[in-house]
């Protein structure tokens, strides 16, 4: 084998030893994804802490990781929320059209007080472990306030300070000068400022070094070989602590990257003399890489112990880019992260009419993008919340361009994350290539889980039709499926295999709906045993676990108490909401609102029908739908079964050409009477007969024969059979409802006038579009809070620029 080969690949291997944090993978061809899609997603939810029985807004953004533009790769996304012992308390399903969705979580009342974490994630992302998952950590208080003890914990917390090295390139080789960056933690994972001296193992001092930003910093070093390395600082408590550097080799190859006055990027390769004879005559290989995906090659002859390299930046978009150097056959040798920002970051400028305000005022204030995308449309989200309802603590908290471009692509968690995205900051983006030098890339690898999680569009519902002594499937056979829930029912029919297995997926379903499937055979009579497999979706584990310590603002906690009891007292005489589900306009007090409001929308072409069923309880035990009607409503005749089929005539009613077949519709749907037969009773709140002209005239030539209307129970009903497995009924959750904000009008003949008004957030719209930089106009009121009030706008460019803007006014 060639000496040069060898050396190479072992060298590869311990420079690869050293790197912080990589982690590779290899997929098997089961496991393979074709798409060469990435997602991402981020959150942008209304506040940080909320109340036991509040909601939690939010606003979902999934992306492609490679050139950050909406994504439909997956149109499912989960959303959980998560208790301080690590259990997935609630979880929901919110539908993502073109990448974009938003929903709500409702707390429950009885809900303990402490830290939660909201996690969204498609199934699709599952295929890369947690690391593209996204997380934030929120507050939940409930009456008795905080009582999972954090306060406490600081007594049992390792008080240790922690000093790490990260040479530039990876590694040290000797009498090669490089760039050592460092970074020092205290136990809560936070940077402290520090300085220290580097001694060698012979006692010389080599030189001094300093932080510069949250505890990172660089000093330049030339190891010497023979010699060992160490420092000493001192820690914010003043005691002085020792920490070894990084050992060097005496073999190897490194390199640095500086940015030019055209912010084209500088490389500097170096190696040393006892290396250059070994690698004379080797190309070496230079990746560009974005999230894993190799974007430009090339290849470097390295000629001296010192190789400078010029590689453009103008065709890169704006974010994280990976720079690997390779030897043959793809060995690493040396790699470095930087921050390509090519423009002017893109930001939301927002205007208010005033900055201080009485209670009840009225808000106006107007949005516009400024920044490099003001010819493109822009998606974005807004809220406005009362300031003591957000986390003060982080100066520079998250937002959509620190999570899109820079936390989910880096090791562990990133301080005052948003810093590095103010324009205003002069120094941000020197220190943002001190967190690139030191927190490392996170790799997109494949697992070694055998199992492939695709991208989700939709529900499912599968299983199999089997022959009556469950051994033989039927031949020709198929299955009718129904499905009834919030929205409009779905009728169709799909075949089976030879095996007699059946899958439908696709399926579009709000709330919580009813599945009925019937084995039908050749004859297209019921035949069979139908068996529905779980559809149990099982989440991830969860690996996040709360472990810095949290210091609550005693002062600030003792008022969000007081306001807490204030707030259960006013909603329980009030009845206060901050919510309205989507087609509900006012407050019913009565039996079963949902179905009042399926009743009213499925009757608003004709109002009122000329004869109703309601169906009852004891109408209930009715084989099927025809049999009920026969001698039910006047003027309705149903004959048959005859030839396996039913005929329902409306008497005095017919059409030109004699045809007496009445139009048949399902919750306002054209159905068939197949539909009618198979649909269980159960199912049915009530039928609506229609064969007045001024009735019948909206529905055309087809409802010249009368309209027969059949208006289901809000939510599916719950089907029931008897011995009869040929037809089975399976419940299945489906999107999250969506909801509508409900921010009151304070005008003084409204309703509200009466009410009194302290909530949180004062106003959240997820769906805002911007079109170029013209300004968008909107307005809500205040409440009866005297507080600074927030206002919060993220969201994405058409061409993948995350953006964000803040404003803040005062209430008197």
């Amino acid at each position: 084998m060639n000496i040069k080969y060898v050396f190479i690949l072992l060298l590869s291997l311990l420079i690869t030893q050293l790197t912080f944090g990589r982690n590779c993978g290899i997929s098997s061809d089961d496991n393979e994804d074709t798409t060469g899609v990435i997602e991402k997603v981020y959150l942008h939810v209304d506040r940080d802490i909320y109340f036991s029985g509040d909601d939690i807004w939010y606003k979902a953004y999934l992306i492609d990781a490679l050139d950050h533009t909406l994504t439909g790769h997956s149109g499912n996304l989960h959303v959980e929320l998560i208790s301080p012992d690590s259990k997935i308390v609630l979880s929901n399903v919110t539908r993502l059209i073109g990448g974009l969705g938003n929903g709500a979580i409702s707390i429950p009342q009885n809900l303990n007080s402490g830290r939660y974490l909201i996690r969204a994630y498609t199934n699709y992302m599952r295929n890369y472990g947690d690391q593209l998952f996204f997380t934030r950590e929120i507050r939940i208080i409930n009456g008795a306030g905080d009582q999972n003890t954090e306060s406490t914990s600081l007594r049992h917390v390792d008080r240790k300070y922690r000093l790490y090295f990260f040479p530039e390139g990876g590694s040290l080789i000797d009498n090669v000068s490089s760039l050592i960056a460092f970074k020092t933690v205290d136990w809560n994972g936070k940077g402290f400022d520090v300085s220290g001296k580097v001694f060698s193992s012979n006692g010389e001092l080599i030189t001094a070094f300093k932080s510069s930003h949250l505890g990172m910093g660089l000093f330049q070093f030339k190891p010497t070989s023979g010699l060992t390395y160490y420092c000493i600082y001192k820690a914010p408590d003043s005691t002085e602590i020792r920490a070894e550097l990084p050992r060097s080799f005496s073999k190897g190859i490194t390199f640095s990257v500086i940015k030019n006055s055209g912010s084209d990027l500088l490389l500097d390769i170096k190696t040393n003399a006892q290396s250059l004879p070994l690698l004379s005559d080797q190309d070496l290989v230079l990746n560009v890489s974005i999230r894993d995906e190799v974007i430009d090659t090339l290849i470097i002859p390295i000629r001296s112990t010192e190789n400078r390299v010029e590689v453009p930046t103008f065709y890169l978009p704006d974010g994280i880019i990976e720079l690997t150097l390779s030897a043959i056959d793809d060995l690493p040798l040396s790699e470095r992260l930087v921050y390509i920002e090519n423009g002017i970051p893109t930001s939301i400028n927002i205007e208010t009419d005033k900055t201080i305000y009485n209670k009840r005022d009225q808000v106006k204030l107007s949005l516009s993008v400024a920044g490099d995308s003001t010819s493109e449309n822009s998606f974005v989200s807004l809220s406005a919340v009362n300031d003591n309802f957000l986390n003060n603590q982080s100066l520079f908290p998250r937002s959509i361009s620190s999570w899109f471009l820079l936390e989910s692509d880096v090791h562990g968690t990133v301080e005052e994350p948003s810093y590095y995205f103010d324009p205003t900051e002069n120094d941000r983006l020197k220190n943002l290539d001190l967190l690139l030098l030191t927190q490392g890339w996170r790799d997109f690898a494949w697992k070694y889980s055998q199992h492939y999680f695709p991208p989700e569009d939709g529900f499912s519902v599968s299983g199999k039709l089997r022959g009556n002594n469950r051994n033989k499937p039927i031949s020709d056979a198929r299955v009718s499926i129904g499905i009834f829930g919030n929205g409009n029912p779905l009728f169709l029919t799909i075949p089976v295999d030879s095996s007699g297995k059946f899958r439908l997926s696709g399926i579009d379903l709000l709330g919580k709906g009813t599945i009925i499937i019937s084995g039908i055979d050749k004859n297209d009579k019921l035949n069979g045993v139908v068996a529905i497999d779980s559809n149990v979706y099982i989440p991830p584990k969860v690996a996040y676990s709360f472990n810095n310590v949290f210091i609550p603002d005693k002062e600030k906690q003792a008022d969000l108490n007081s306001y807490y009891l204030i707030s259960e007292a006013l909603i329980a005489k009030y009845k206060i909401s901050d919510t309205v589900m989507l087609g509900g306009v006012n407050i019913i007090s009565k039996r079963n609102d949902a179905q009042i409001e399926r009743i009213e929308r499925d009757r608003t072409l004709y109002l009122k029908p000329d004869n109703e069923l309601i169906v009852t309880e004891q109408m209930e035990s009715y084989r099927n739908l025809p049999e009920l009607i026969r001698g039910k409503i006047p003027g309705v005749d149903v004959f048959g079964p005859k030839y396996g089929q039913y005929v329902i005539f409306i008497r005095g009613v017919t059409s030109q050409n004699g045809e007496t077949q009445p139009l048949i519709l399902i919750d306002g749907f054209p159905a068939t009477m197949r539909d009618l037969e198979r649909m269980p009773v159960t199912l049915v709140d009530r039928i609506d007969v229609l064969k007045m002209v001024s009735s019948t005239v909206i529905y055309g030539i087809q409802g010249a024969n009368g309209v027969i209307n059949i208006i289901t129970k809000a939510g599916g009903g719950e089907a029931k059979f008897n011995s009869n497995e040929s037809s089975v009924n399976h419940r299945i959750s489906g999107y999250s409802m969506p909801r509508i904000f409900y921010s009151p009008k304070h005008l003084s003949d409204s309703l509200s006038a009466y009410k009194p008004d302290f909530r949180k957030t004062l106003f959240w719209k997820p769906n805002i579009e911007l079109e170029g930089n013209s300004k968008k106009e909107i307005s809500y009121y205040n409440g009866d809070n005297t507080s600074v009030v927030r206002i919060i706008v993220e969201g994405i460019t058409e061409s993948g620029n995350p953006i964000t803007g803040t404003a803040e006014y005062e209430v008197k």
